[in-house]
C-alpha cells in the first residue's frame, strides 16, 4: 500500500472511529435517561399507599339497651324535636331482633338409601349419612331411629314449618334426628327416588329441617331522654309510640358495645377496592420497568458491538500508521543516501 492509500485509509478510519465514538455517547445517554425512568418508576412504587386490612377492634360502636323489655329494644337514632306538641322531645327510632321459624333445606352428600317398597308403602328405609346410619322396619318401630309420621304433625318438631315451607296439609313423612335436629322428607319423594335393582340409591339427597330466621324490626317514639354529663344516655321515658306497650313507660338505659358489622363490611370493601387498585399499578410498573430493562439490554449489546468495532479500527489504525511511519523513513533514508 502506498504512502497516499494508507493515508487515505488511515483518514477514513479516523473518521469512522469518531463515528463510532459518537454512537457510543448517544447509546450511553439513551442508558442514561433509561436508567432515570427506571428511577421515576421506583419512586412511584414506593409513593404507593399499602392497602391494609381493617380491624374488626376499629369497629366497635355504643350501644343503648332499653332494661325490662322483653323485645331488648336499642335505641337505633334519637334527635331533638324543636317546635310543636312534641318540642323539647326526640324522635326515637328503637330496634329489635324478631325471631321466626323457616324451613330450611339440608343435602346430604354421597348419601346411601336403601328401601324397601311394598306396593305404593314402604316397609323397610335405611339411610347411611357420612359416618351415621338411621333405618326403620315396620316389623319393628319401637327400636326404629327412622319416625314414620301420618298425623299429629304438630307433635313433631318443626314439621308444620317444613310441611307449610312445602305447600302441603298432609301425607307420609319420615323423620330422623342428627344433633338435636329433626329432618323430614316425604314418602313421595323417597317413592319417586330411583333405586337401582338392589333397591339402592347412592347420591345426594335432600332432607328439610326447622331453623330459626332473625329479622330486625323497628319502632318510632317520641320521648324525654336523659342523659349524664359525659353524654351517656341513662334514661328514657315514652311519651308517645307505635307500639302501645311502649307508651307511657320510662326504662334505665344499659350502654354496651357492639361490632359495627356494617361499618366493617364496607371497610372490607373498600379495601379489597383499593387492594385491586395496589396491585394493577405494580403490575403497570413492573411491565414498564421490564420493558425499559430489554430496551437498557438492547442498547447494552449495541454498545458492545461498537466497543468491538472500535478497538478493531484503532488496530487496524495502529497498523496502518506503522505503515505510513516505516514508508516516510524508508523515502527519508533514499535521500539521504
Amino acid at each position: 500500500m502506498g504512502l497516499a492509500a494508507s493515508q487515505a485509509r488511515f483518514l477514513g478510519l479516523t473518521a469512522r472511529k469518531s463515528n463510532v465514538e459518537y454512537q457510543g455517547q448517544q447509546i450511553n445517554q439513551a442508558r442514561t435517561a433509561l436508567s432515570n425512568e427506571v428511577m421515576n418508576l421506583y419512586q412511584k412504587y414506593n409513593n404507593l399507599d399499602v392497602p391494609v386490612p381493617p380491624s374488626v377492634n376499629e369497629y366497635v360502636k355504643t350501644t343503648y339497651t332499653l332494661d325490662s323489655t322483653a323485645e331488648k329494644y336499642q335505641i337505633d337514632s334519637f334527635t331533638k324535636i324543636t317546635g310543636g306538641e312534641y318540642d323539647g322531645y326526640y324522635d326515637v327510632t328503637l330496634k329489635y331482633d324478631e325471631e321466626s321459624a323457616k324451613a330450611y333445606p339440608y343435602t346430604a352428600k354421597d348419601a346411601v338409601i336403601s328401601a324397601t317398597i311394598a306396593g305404593d308403602s314402604i316397609s323397610y328405609l335405611s339411610y347411611k349419612i357420612g359416618t351415621d346410619s338411621y333405618y326403620y322396619d315396620e316389623n319393628d318401630t319401637e327400636n326404629s331411629t327412622i319416625v314414620k309420621i301420618t298425623g299429629d304433625y304438630d307433635k313433631y318438631q318443626g314439621l308444620t314449618t317444613v310441611m307449610q315451607a312445602l305447600g302441603l296439609t298432609d301425607g307420609t313423612f319420615y323423620m330422623f334426628r342428627k344433633d338435636n335436629k329433626a329432618y323430614y322428607t316425604t314418602e313421595n319423594d323417597l317413592l319417586l327416588t330411583e333405586y337401582d335393582e338392589h333397591g339402592m340409591y347412592y347420591g345426594n339427597y335432600t332432607f328439610e329441617y326447622q331453623g330459626t330466621q332473625t329479622n330486625e324490626r323497628t319502632v318510632s317514639a317520641k320521648a324525654a331522654i336523659t342523659q349524664e354529663s359525659s353524654g351517656r344516655l341513662s334514661a328514657i321515658t315514652i311519651i308517645d309510640s307505635d307500639d302501645e306497650d311502649l307508651k307511657g313507660n320510662t326504662y334505665s338505659i344499659t350502654t354496651g358495645t357492639q361490632d359495627d358489622q356494617k361499618a366493617y363490611d364496607d371497610a372490607m370493601n373498600q379495601y379489597y377496592y383499593d387492594k385491586e387498585v395496589y396491585e394493577r399499578q405494580v403490575e403497570l410498573i413492573n411491565k414498564q420497568t421490564e420493558k425499559i430493562q430489554a430496551e437498557d439490554k438492547a442498547l447494552e449489546l449495541k454498545l458492545n458491538q461498537l466497543d468491538t468495532e472500535q478497538k478493531a479500527i484503532s488496530t487496524e489504525m495502529d497498523s496502518i500508521s506503522k505503515v505510513i511511519e516505516d514508508t516516510i523513513d524508508s523515502v527519508f533514508k533514499t535521500f539521504n543516501s
